[in-house]
């Protein structure tokens, strides 16, 4: 039995008549749907609701076709139902990357193009229509206010903008008093009909990254909402999946989070997970939102990339119902726990000697499978005993509309020549774990290239070692790799004796193959360098932080130095104080357990963090930049205004000892 059909059998058709389940299938839905049709509850209210469409002002952009298709599907499923109508067109927030004229323009035109009359146009403001704009420029465009009440079919919406777009708490907090009167006039008239309130951030502690480790959103909203059971509440700017049960939350009122038309992102669960994954920008997801006679409301998952339904319903039978509402947080700790299919057997292919890959059949769960934990022991070569060797997690690709039925990790942070053992953990959303576990063994191979610098007192780079020689920039590792890595110029960066100088419009860069960043999951960031005391805001000195990565980077206001690293996916930021016009030594380091900055040869910053660094997904984001930061489209930006006299990088961690030594030479 495959999980879907697993899934459809736990079901009885009778539960639907109450309260809701945690996740419905669309088979069995579409059974009720037909059932309670022919009793006359019928739908009366359709909708389509999106986030996060991000257009970029490019027709030729992604979004721009997405964006259409979900529309034409709109009116394409409308005309095949007994309720023909597609009434209204909820877009909650970040249409658009900055709010800018051609970016906003687009947007609008394409959409007043697609909607035809009869389906009504709601929007709000999410936090990035602030980077470029603002709301009178967007209410101009748009035609709308930023926060409005409608009405639609005789069903009530509120949509409510921030007042910044700060994403802190207090953007929405300028307008409650409006949204308190307003919820107020609407619940005394009807306490049965759903009120559909939606604004960009989620309101916190709600669905799936708007609580706990994840938590993207705002607190200001909670306590107004939650006067008014029926409220059913949209959120995006998370672009989490659509299909986690967690988008769905209930407590005093009903709560769910809508993805994204552009890329999904991930939660790091506590910094266990990757954020974000190599495939991530080919997914678009939103909802199809049905009411019926009898208020209840229904959310179908769809998603773009396949152009079909997620085989799951999410269901709200009775608005305002609080007793039988069933998203609540008692799934916590109530949840069904995963289990193991009989027979699973882990299978490790080690043919690197720093990471190994792990594959195994899916474990099931009646929500999802969210992903697993490995934790790993290694034999200590010196004293024969296994000894912690931390813990791997990855994603069972549950966000997929059909997931593959074989699980596939990668387990980081090894050592070569080693052997290991570790035991596999199924997790459901909820942090559920199974009470069985996987048990397996294997043993990496020795690395051929492995660096005789990592013992010496001044260790030499392998990665990067750039400096002026003979008048020219030049980078010289000891190069474990198949070939260094080429320093492209652009702009004019001037070579003055031994240092580089950079007037803020100018940089190196060097494209840096995936396989040579998969090796770096541990590594040292140096550079020995000084800012301009007329320098300001950010200036990079060395690194690739684009949705991943190292660097080593200044704020000249704030007067700061800052050592980015991405661990699983999430920055670990550590800071010192800098002066305007004078030369440091920094040196930035992380060995899976640890980040610490060194100013001068002396520690200045250190943070606990476990995991691996991780690098952006962007293949046109693959590169190091000398005298800046990378952006996508190979280019550099946060440029600095500065001098560098040297730049290094290490595939593994240096010791205090070691980076003191070098700076006193």
């Amino acid at each position: 039995m495959n999980e879907h059909q697993s899934r459809r059998n736990f079901l009885k058709l009778g539960a639907l008549s109450a309260a809701s389940t945690v996740f419905l299938p669309r088979e069995l839905f579409a059974r009720y749907e037909e059932s309670t049709e022919a009793q006359g509850n019928d739908v009366v209210l359709r909708c389509c609701v999106m986030s996060d469409v991000h257009f970029d002002g490019r027709v030729d952009a992604k979004e721009v076709p997405r964006f259409k298709r979900a529309i034409e599907f709109m009116y394409e499923y409308s005309a095949q139902q007994a309720y023909s109508n597609f009434d209204a067109l909820l877009v909650v927030g970040d249409m658009t990357n900055h709010g800018t004229e051609p970016e906003l323009t687009l947007f609008k035109k394409t959409m007043d193009e697609l909607v035809k009359p009869g389906t009504e146009k709601l929007l709000c403001m999410g936090n990035h229509e602030f980077y470029g704009g603002n709301a009178e420029y967007w209410q101009s465009v748009c035609g709308v206010e930023p926060n409005r009440r409608y009405e639609v079919n005789g069903f009530h919406f509120i949509a409510i903008s921030p007042e910044k777009g700060t994403m802190k708490d207090g953007d929405y907090l300028y307008m409650v008093d409006w949204l308190d009167r307003e919820l107020e006039k609407i619940y005394r008239e009807d306490q049965e009909k759903p009120i559909f309130v939606f604004q960009h951030y989620p309101v916190s502690p709600t669905v799936y990254g708007g609580r706990g480790w994840d938590d993207w959103g705002v607190e200001d909203l909670f306590d107004t909402l939650q006067k008014y059971p029926t409220v059913v509440n949209f959120s995006g700017h998370t672009h989490y999946p659509i299909n986690d049960p967690r988008c769905a939350w209930q407590g005093c009122f009903t709560a769910f989070g809508t993805s994204t038309l552009s890329y999904l992102c991930h939660g790091h669960e506590g910094y266990r997970f990757q954020k974000y994954l190599p495939d991530d920008s080919k997914y678009g997801q939103f909802f199809v939102m049905e009411t019926r006679r009898d208020n209840s409301v229904t959310l179908k998952p769809y998603d773009l990339a396949t152009d079909a339904f997620f085989d799951v319903v999410y269901f709200v039978a009775k608005p305002g119902a609080i007793d039988e509402y069933v998203y609540t947080d008692k799934r916590y700790s109530e949840s069904e726990k995963p289990t193991w299919r009989e027979g699973t057997v882990p299978k490790i292919t080690a043919e690197d000697a720093y990471f190994a890959t792990i594959k195994f059949q899916q474990a099931y769960c009646k929500d999802v499978v969210l992903g697993y934990c490995v934790d790993l022991e290694r034999k200590d070569p010196k004293t024969n005993e296994w000894v912690d060797a931390g813990a791997c997690c990855f994603w069972s690709d549950y966000f997929l509309r059909v997931m593959p039925e074989t699980a596939k990790g990668t387990l980081d942070n090894l050592e070569p020549d080693s052997e290991y053992r570790g035991v596999v953990t199924a997790l459901n959303p909820f942090m559920r774990k199974s009470d069985e576990t996987l048990s397996f063994a294997f043993k990496t191979p020795a690395d051929p290239n492995d660096s005789a610098e990592k013992d010496s007192p001044t260790p030499k780079p392998d990665y990067y070692d750039i400096s002026v020689v003979d008048g020219e920039l030049v980078n010289a590792p000891t190069n474990n790799w198949d070939s260094q890595f080429p320093l492209e110029r652009r702009g004019e960066p001037r070579i003055d004796g031994a240092v580089v100088a950079f007037s803020g419009k100018d940089y190196y860069i060097s494209p840096t193959p995936e396989e040579a960043l998969k090796k770096l999951r541990r590594a040292t960031i140096a550079a020995k360098f000084a800012l301009d005391e007329d320098a300001t805001g950010p200036n990079a000195v060395f690194g690739n932080t684009q949705m991943g990565g190292i660097e080593l980077s200044c704020d000249a206001n704030a007067k700061l130095l800052r050592l980015w690293v991405s661990v699983n996916g999430t920055y670990t930021v550590l800071d010192c104080p800098i002066e305007l016009g004078k030369f440091y030594e920094a040196f930035g380091s992380f060995d899976g357990k640890t980040v610490a900055l060194y100013l001068d040869g002396k520690e200045a910053a250190r943070r606990d963090v476990r995991g691996v660094l991780t690098h952006t997904a962007d293949s046109a984001a693959r590169a190091f930049v000398f005298g800046g930061d990378i952006a996508s489209g190979m280019k550099g930006e946060a440029l600095m205004k500065g001098k560098i006299e040297y730049a290094k990088l290490y595939s593994w961690a240096l010791t205090a000892e070691q980076v003191a030594n070098l700076c006193k030479r």
